[in-house]
């Protein structure tokens, strides 16, 4: 039974986004320290500006006092957590939509491969910051990123876990019936 052309399209676009995330990520990574602080602190100070405004406008007082800590969250939160959690999301579909499988020991190795490139690709981007002037590779960002990515992996293969048992209880129903 051939594929439609609509989810011939749809897996199209969602292994385009993996790649390009990907490509994103190792990009970020080759990223010098100052160019990437730049963008971080861009990023956290809009969102500080933000949140003290909501906050001041409530009670009369800024939520964020510590400028330079809520940089260093944000950065692991987005930048590194928030990052793989969405590259990861289309790294699972890419996974799940283009190599089919029809037993539960295949759809395991699956979950497997997809386990492995999360934790070596979030290795590698550490990796090359050791090489990047003004980064530093961090085992604890690797475990940062790698959790990121584990969450969205996590969710997406629960759901096609839970897809494929209803599949195969219904086709266990129909063999009893015949």
């Amino acid at each position: 039974m051939g594929l439609s052309k609509k989810f011939r399209i749809i897996r199209l676009i969602i292994l385009i986004v993996f790649i390009l995330s990907c490509v994103i990520l190792i990009i970020e990574a080759f990223t010098p320290g100052t160019a990437s602080s730049n963008k971080s602190n861009f990023v956290s100070d809009a969102i500080a500006k933000t949140i003290n405004g909501i906050s001041e406008a409530i009670t009369k007082k800024p939520k964020i006092n510590n400028l330079e800590d809520f940089r260093a969250f944000i950065r692991k939160a987005i930048g590194h957590y928030g990052a793989f959690l969405f590259m990861a999301i289309f790294a699972t579909l890419t996974a799940m939509f283009y190599y089919r499988y029809n037993s539960w020991k295949v759809f395991i190795i699956k979950i497997i491969i997809i386990v492995l490139f999360g934790f070596g690709f979030a290795a590698i981007t550490e990796l090359i910051q050791i090489v990047t002037p003004g980064r530093a590779g961090l085992f604890k960002d690797v475990f940062i990123d790698f959790s990121g990515y584990m969450t969205s992996a996590t969710i997406i293969i629960l759901i096609f876990f839970i897809k494929y048992f209803i599949q195969y209880k219904n086709r266990d129903k129909k063999e009893e019936l015949e």
